[in-house]
């Protein structure tokens, strides 16, 4: 191994004690990871003073049944991608979706979520394509185990789609959750160099194994219990999004899932009385004009 790619392995065993340490979300500091080795095999294959090619050092190959790599390139692989499209898809999946998830679930139930089915989709992969070689890059299985755990705990938040050149309006996640692994069976029957079944395996991962990752306890984070008496918040439910909110929280059963919720509908709700905000004060819904209710 030369130095190039002991860089690139220590960027990605920074990115995850970054997040032990300064309490980052641990999918900014992979993203800033993934930079760092996409620059460094990007250098590695340019720049024939620097040593031979590191992407032999990092991704997982597989030659009939036999398996070429040693095995950190399970993970390391994860972290190499194929080109500068490859990278800034896989990159506005890390910064428009992935934080959302990990702000409310904590970054230990993300990381497992993400590195599991990054796994999953990789072995699924081997499986369905055993005695062919290949070579499997990229997060985009972990990233769509975690748009999996997403559909499955929040099946009802609207995400916005990004598409070049395209706006797309807001939809429920679960939509894109079903819309994508559709597509990615149409796109597995069709040649092509995607390897679309480590993507089918990544978001069925993610969808089955959520509730299962939230009885993880949280690490180092207080959960806050919600005992809300839902029928009170009836008469504030005034809109639609206001009434599915309300639908939401009734049916979650995960504390931390009916505290997103329970706050969520605070932020979106006015006060009967006068109009203006609503803020959510030791369980007690107050307003500026002295409005008070205690759900």
């Amino acid at each position: 191994m030369n130095v190039l790619s002991a860089l690139a392995i220590a960027a990605i065993v920074g990115a995850l004690l970054l997040t032990v340490w300064r309490r980052i979300l641990l999918s900014l500091t992979l993203s800033l990871a993934i930079l760092i080795v996409f620059a460094l095999t990007y250098a590695s294959s340019n720049v024939p003073s620097l040593g031979p090619p590191i992407f032999k050092d990092l991704v997982w190959v597989v030659q009939g049944t036999e398996i070429l790599s040693p095995p950190w390139t399970l993970v390391t692989t994860i972290f190499v991608h194929n080109g500068l499209f490859h990278l800034m898809f896989n990159l506005l999946g890390f910064f428009l979706i992935t934080p959302i998830l990990e702000e409310r679930i904590g970054s230990l139930r993300w990381a497992i979520v993400f590195f599991a089915g990054s796994l999953f989709g990789q072995l699924l992969y081997w499986m369905l394509h055993l005695g062919e070689p290949f070579i499997l890059v990229g997060a985009s299985g972990g990233l769509l185990a975690v748009l999996g755990a997403f559909g499955r705990l929040y099946p009802r938040e609207r995400i916005t789609l990004f598409l070049p050149f395209l706006f797309l309006p807001a939809v429920p996640v679960i939509w894109v959750v079903v819309g994508y692994l559709f597509l990615s069976f149409v796109l597995a029957a069709t040649p092509g160099t995607v390897a679309h079944e480590a993507h089918i395996g990544g978001i069925v991962l993610g969808f089955v194994a959520a509730p299962l990752v939230m009885r993880i306890p949280a690490a180092r984070t207080r959960v806050r219990t919600v005992r809300v008496n839902t029928a009170a918040l009836e008469p504030l439910a005034t809109a639609r999004e206001l009434r599915a909110i309300l639908d939401e929280l009734r049916a979650a059963d995960v504390p931390e899932v009916q505290a997103a919720w329970s706050d969520k509908f605070v932020q979106q709700a006015r006060c009967p009385a006068c109009g203006g905000p609503i803020r959510d004060r030791r369980g007690t819904l107050v307003s500026p004009c002295g409005w008070r209710l205690r759900p």
